[in-house]
């Protein structure tokens, strides 16, 4: 490939004067054109997969990197980024002249951003550079045969978007209790480069259809907030998670005054919901608070206790690991430990506990009926009802008809 290049000149016509004291311009400026071709280097590009156990330096070993070439390239792009923190399964590729020549190097930090980096004026140099993706908007229909999960992948999604319907319909929708025949629509973006998905972009948004209801959440961004409301105007956001877990898990003892423990064989209350886990699972903060207390306690093994703004307590009991200490303040969905068995427990489980302002014990299954997070901004309410009618009519219009092939080709 070559590129063509125009060069300007001025030619000028002396002549000398008789009495020979000097030069004088006799002829004007005559520009001349200069038409001629430049190629581009030819750039052989080798990518390579950051393997497990590997290490930047065997990689740029691998790709014709000196010891000196590799320290200097480290060190010269430092204040970029950090290539000692290259990760497994990250992408990195390397251009190289035919004659073997350093041209360029792309390391990928992940699905939005990557580092690339020149060799200009004897030294690296790195700059950070976002993904172009094409962003385009999709709609989907579902009907639960005997999971969403399954009834999402079997249409060729990815678990990256139960994961994202989950964060926002986890305060109205029980996920482990979703029976067949209820259905979803959904308005979504995906990103693509190259013509390949790669990602999900926002839940622009949802209609979910229940047994106890019809669920929707649209999403909405004005100068004060960015965040998911219901048709009313409403966050979707509640108080307190319903389960504090990524996904809902199998309750295995409910909140009761009598119940028959397995290990004590005797009848006593039991003022908290046991749900059942593998070891190790991550346990969520269910709400923005401040960790009163975290360490061993008696029959509950490691437990930690949250105090909340509205002087709800929760507690997270039996935990096989704890990730925060007294004093910290956490938000709500931050890890604050792993599910495990310690204290007075038969099995991995996690025991969680609410009690009230008065220091009471209550079910932690009541606190989904608190109030919703505060609503759209009085200023902007008009704004939304715009929008929300538009998505709503559109959701309105998608076929209840279930694609029988993947939806992520860029041509579906």
């Amino acid at each position: 490939m070559s590129v063509s290049v125009v060069g300007f000149g001025l030619l000028f016509f002396y002549a000398f004067s008789s009495s020979g004291e000097g030069a004088d311009v006799l002829a004007g400026e005559e520009m001349v054109l200069c038409h001629f071709e430049v190629d581009e280097p030819q750039v052989e590009r080798l990518e390579s997969l950051i393997q497990a156990h590997s290490t930047l330096q065997e990689v740029l070993f691998d790709s014709g990197f000196t010891a000196g070439q590799i320290h200097y390239l480290v060190q010269d792009v430092q204040s970029v980024y950090d290539l000692n923190r290259v990760m497994p399964g990250h992408r990195i590729i390397i251009g190289r002249l035919v004659d073997g020549t350093f041209h360029d190097l792309e390391y990928h930090i992940d699905d939005e951003e990557y580092l690339r980096v020149k060799y200009e004026s004897d030294q690296y140099v790195g700059s950070l550079h976002k993904h172009d993706f094409e962003v385009v908007v999709r709609e989907l229909y579902g009907e639960v045969e005997s999971s969403l999960w399954e009834t999402l992948v079997a249409q060729g999604e990815r678990p990256q978007l139960i994961e994202s319907l989950h964060q926002i319909l986890q305060w109205d929708i029980d996920f482990t209790a979703i029976w067949p025949k209820e259905s979803f629509k959904l308005i979504l973006e995906k990103k693509y480069l190259d013509g390949e998905f790669v990602k999900y972009g926002d839940i622009l948004a949802v209609q979910f259809v229940h047994r106890a209801g019809t669920y929707s959440a649209f999403l909405f961004e004005n100068p004060q907030s960015r965040g998911y409301y219901q048709e009313n105007g409403d966050g979707v956001r509640r108080p307190f998670l319903r389960a504090p877990f990524a996904f809902d898990r199998r309750i295995t003892s409910r909140f009761s005054h009598s119940r028959y423990h397995p290990i004590l064989k005797i009848r006593r209350p039991h003022l908290g919901v046991d749900y059942g886990a593998p070891r190790g699972t991550p346990v969520l903060a269910s709400a923005d608070g401040t960790v009163i207390s975290a360490g061993r306690k008696g029959g509950f093994g490691n437990l930690v206790r949250v105090r909340h703004p509205n002087g709800y307590v929760t507690g997270y009991a039996h935990l096989s690991r704890m990730d925060v200490r007294r004093g910290q303040r956490v938000k709500q969905g931050e890890r604050i430990g792993r599910v495990g068995t310690t204290g007075l427990s038969t099995a991995p489980h996690l025991d969680y506990r609410v009690q009230n302002r008065s220091g009471q014990y209550i079910n932690p299954q009541e606190l989904a009926a608190l109030p919703s997070d505060k609503g759209v901004e009085k200023e902007y309410f008009n704004q939304f009802v715009l929008l929300r009618d538009e998505l709503m009519e559109r959701l309105a219009s998608i076929p209840e008809i279930e694609p029988s092939l993947s939806r992520n080709s860029r041509t579906d």
